[in-house]
């Protein structure tokens, strides 16, 4: 069964969820079962929910990468979040969304990380 992960880090910035995103080598080494992440800034936070295959692969990555990097991103607060099942997912412009996802990496740090 499908499911959706909420988060909210109030300790995370823009930039510092950037580098998380490139440290994590997403492209290279996608979590298994991810569907779909998306990412926004709040008032002092980054809120983030992702689209996951089943609740144990959500789970698996979140206990196995995400908070490794969060520590490593200078997150001291226990990555707070929830899982719920997806009852629905519509999205008529599949071209607009494979153009804008085409990488992991936020449209400033693709762009560097390509030039490097």
């Amino acid at each position: 069964m499908a499911v959706v992960l909420f988060s909210r880090v109030p300790e995370l910035t823009l930039d510092r969820y950037d580098r998380m995103m490139v440290e994590l080598g997403l492209d290279a080494n996608p979590p298994a079962g991810v569907i779909l992440h998306i990412a926004t800034e709040a008032a002092g936070s980054v809120n983030v929910c992702e689209v996951w295959q089943t609740p144990q692969a959500a789970e698996s990555f979140v206990e196995h990468r995400l908070g490794d990097e969060l520590r490593r991103q200078g997150v001291k607060e226990p990555l707070s979040y929830r899982i719920e099942p997806l009852h629905n997912l519509f999205a008529p412009d599949l071209d607009m969304i494979d153009r804008i996802g085409a990488t992991s990496l936020p449209v400033g740090q693709a762009s560097r990380a390509l030039a490097s």
